[in-house]
């Protein structure tokens, strides 16, 4: 892959992962589940909110293991 398509990739992949970000701290109304990671989730009431926080989360997860591999 040439530089200029990685740092693309890389781009987009921030972009992607500041996105998740910002949505999983409206769900749960604040950033304290990046200290606290997966677990908790289990204190959200809502399922519907539940459903939304663990699809960005496991975005996230998937954007950090393909920047591992670039």
């Amino acid at each position: 892959m040439s530089i200029s398509k990685s740092k693309n990739l890389e781009r987009r992949l921030n972009n992607i992962a500041q996105e998740a970000t910002n949505e999983l701290n409206n769900v749960c109304g604040s950033s304290l589940w990046e200290s606290l990671g997966f677990t908790f989730f289990d204190q959200i009431e809502d399922p519907k909110k539940v459903a939304k926080a663990n699809f960005y989360y496991g975005q996230l997860q998937i954007i950090n293991e393909i920047k591992f591999f670039i």
